[in-house]
């Protein structure tokens, strides 16, 4: 017996890009474009001061989200790729060794292994267990028998939606007088975090995913420690100290050369409202449940292979799947083309996890969000249930 066939999209490709936004986010982009359109720091007339005023409003509210004192510590980029290679290219140097992951973002990977090829550093790769958790006491010798710069961890695998144990890593290397950061691309907006009391030196963070802000938005929260060793990526005009031959010496204006994505940010700023409002563990709740559902419920469904956790323990809504004789591409565009269900296949910019979790060919990923519901869950399971079903 068929299923039900749905209409409208069913989005689940959360953890590429969160959709739909809340309406704040959307009606905020547009009246800032309608009613003060100034850069912010580049003029003293009202609409200027009123863009200045409002960036500043999101740099509090993503403070107060990360648990940081100073919101002035929040760094704007377009997105988590440049945060993490301000963070990266801008602390290592030659000589340098690194700690980092198999479980990695090609955001973490390329800019390391393109200092290792130019022989300026060693990376030290940290082993996963057979169901795709880090090896943490693997990752502590590693940590422990080098004398280790840097270590880089992502806070959530985008393939798995595993959370690591952030906590216990930054505790482990501020005893050690190391830095630590971590890539929040999918961890921010999605599973509680303190900057300050989870000893983060350095946590780079998007705006399109779990904060619910728009693409183009994104930021590096840059603590005290690690704000003496990190030297700028981009050189330029800031609005200010423009008689200065160099970067100005304070943050954020360090780090923040040219004209900035203002209607973006003040976007991100709502999403961010929105979830304070909301709260991010109420979040995380309602989509572990979803998440329980659709492993129970492919679970039982013969030809599906589930990868990752077989629990939802510190676990977000990401489920990584492979159907028995059909490429990932081909499940996602059946399940695009016969249900109007949106997911991404392939390897999702992650390929050493997939070798560790025996899929090198990659896998058909959903991840749902904010919005979805238990009725969303149950009909995924379902319109995978019937794909599985007549490869048999």
């Amino acid at each position: 017996m068929s299923i039900e066939r749905r209409s409208e999209m069913l989005y689940l490709d959360n953890g590429a890009t969160s959709y739909p936004k809340p309406e704040a986010v959307i009606e905020s982009y547009a009246k800032y474009l309608r009613e003060v359109g100034a850069s912010p720091s580049r003029g003293g007339y009202e609409t200027a001061i009123i863009a200045g005023r409002k960036v500043f409003e999101t740099r509090m509210n993503i403070s107060k989200l990360f648990g940081s004192s100073n919101p002035e510590r929040i760094i704007f980029t377009k997105n988590a790729t440049e945060a993490l290679n301000l963070a990266i290219f801008g602390i290592l140097s030659d000589g340098d060794s690194v700690v980092t992951t198999r479980m990695e973002h090609n955001a973490v990977i390329r800019p390391l292994m393109q200092l290792e090829r130019e022989g300026k550093i060693k990376i030290h790769w940290a082993k996963l267990t057979d169901r795709g958790r880090l090896d943490i006491e693997h990752l502590f010798e590693l940590i422990s028998s080098n004398k280790v710069k840097l270590v880089i961890t992502t806070g959530m695998a985008n393939v798995t939606g595993v959370v690591v144990p952030f906590w216990e890593i930054g505790k482990f290397c501020r005893e050690r007088d190391i830095l630590y950061l971590v890539d929040g691309a999918q961890l921010a907006g999605s599973y509680p975090v303190n900057v300050e009391e989870d000893f983060i030196d350095l946590l780079a963070f998007t705006g399109h995913k779990s904060l619910y802000g728009v693409p183009g938005t994104g930021g590096l929260y840059i603590g005290d420690r690690a704000e003496k060793h990190i030297k700028p990526l981009i050189w330029g005009g800031t609005g200010g100290y423009s008689e200065l031959p160099d970067m100005p010496d304070l943050i954020p204006d360090k780090y923040e050369a040219g004209t900035p994505n203002t209607p973006g940010i003040v976007a991100l700023g709502e999403g961010v409202r929105w979830l304070l409002e909301k709260g991010v563990e109420s979040i995380h709740l309602h989509k572990k449940e979803l998440l329980r559902i659709v492993l129970d419920g492919l679970k039982k469904i013969d030809g599906v292979n589930l990868f990752g956790p077989d629990d939802d323990v510190d676990r977000s809504s990401t489920i990584p799947f492979t159907i028995d004789d059909i490429k990932p591409q081909k499940i996602a565009q059946l399940l695009w083309n016969r249900y109007k269900i949106a997911i991404r296949a392939g390897l999702h910019c992650a390929p050493h996890i997939h070798q560790d979790l025996g899929a090198p060919d990659g896998t058909a990923r959903l991840s749902f969000g904010a919005f979805n519901t238990k009725e969303d869950a149950e009909y995924a399971i379902a319109a995978v249930e019937e794909i599985a079903k007549e490869q048999k």
